[in-house]
């Protein structure tokens, strides 16, 4: 007998005993007790075998994964799945667009879903990225023993012992996984990258305060740390061991995407602050956009300051940004 139903019918035995001792201790007359007890008498009359056994949860072993329907709306995309997990399991789905490396730039989307009665689903923003325009697409499922609650884990074992099927996979520690990925062709997606003003060097006069900002900020998006390095106050690069390093560590998680300079307070004919805004991606898929003043300042030598020597931009000002709406 399944435990819910029998524990049901000993709450309806002791129901019926408890209303019986009632009858005795009240001479049998009724007076203080419910005038229709049809309820009571009707439970404690029915076999328990004929009680409906509530469904019980699967106990493994688990293999199914299934993406059932993908579909978008907007700037939005509709995921749904149907698996043999337990109730309450976390499946990891993400949205990204087919054959890229595991060496390239992670810019897919993704999110965990929870399973309830065998079903799960999600809806996850589309990379609004020149890479999403066309497909295909690539969308995977993946359910790990790590980081799920213990009576998922309890069920599926603390390193997934069951699991199993043509989804098994292995992690590289160790323990078992299940993980599906399918190619999409067929898919509208709705995709509007953002276009960036970006000016360039020759946007300013030649020998300016701003045209060697701008080259530094050019050598950033380009990712040319040693350009960079050439381009930097000359006063820094004497306190520095190693300038590229430096400049790769400060700007490498950085990929600039656009660049306009606002204003230029020239404080006499060797120092100058550039102020200019910049967007870049420093988490995938969320761009940054920020102000910043850089100081420029020209020198012969260092700490020498020089109408005869160098614009170069001093990094250590160049860092501090503020957020703009």
């Amino acid at each position: 007998m399944p435990r819910l139903a029998a524990l049901l019918a000993s709450l309806m035995l002791l129901t019926t005993l408890v209303a019986a001792c009632s009858s005795e201790d009240d001479g049998g007359n009724g007076d203080d007790i419910d005038p229709s007890p049809t309820a009571t008498n009707a439970a404690a009359t029915t076999p328990a075998n004929d009680a409906d056994p509530s469904p019980t949860e699967n106990e493994g072993p688990y293999s199914s994964l299934e993406i059932v329907e993908v579909a978008t709306e907007g700037e939005r995309v509709s995921i749904s799945g149907k698996t043999d997990l337990p109730d309450d399991a976390s499946v990891n789905v993400t949205f990204d667009v087919w054959g890229r490396s595991e060496d390239d730039l992670y810019i897919g989307v993704d999110g965990d879903a929870t399973v309830s009665g065998g079903t799960f689903g999600i809806a996850l923003d589309i990379p609004q990225r020149d890479e999403f325009v066309d497909g295909p697409y690539e969308v995977s499922l993946l359910f790990t023993p790590r980081g799920q609650l213990d009576r998922v884990v309890q069920l599926v074992g603390a390193d997934g012992e069951n699991l199993t099927g043509e989804f098994v996979r292995e992690s590289i520690v160790g323990f078992n996984l299940l993980e599906l990925v399918e190619r999409i062709d067929e898919l509208g997606v709705s995709v509007e990258p953002p276009s960036y003003t970006f000016e360039q060097p020759s946007d300013f006069p030649p020998g300016s305060a701003e045209r060697t900002l701008a080259e530094y900020v050019l050598a950033w998006k380009n990712q040319d740390w040693s350009g960079m390095a050439d381009l930097a106050q000359k006063t820094w690069l004497s306190d520095e061991s190693d300038p590229t390093a430096s400049l790769e560590a400060a700007y490498g998680f950085k990929t600039l995407l656009g660049f306009e300079v606002t204003s230029l307070d020239a404080a006499s004919d060797v120092t100058g602050e550039v102020t200019f805004v910049v967007q870049y991606e420093a988490i995938t898929n969320e761009i940054a956009t920020v102000q910043i003043t850089a100081k420029v300042i020209k020198e012969s030598a260092p700490f020498t300051t020089s109408a005869q020597g160098e614009w170069g931009v001093n990094p250590i000002s160049a860092l501090a940004e503020t957020d703009v709406d």
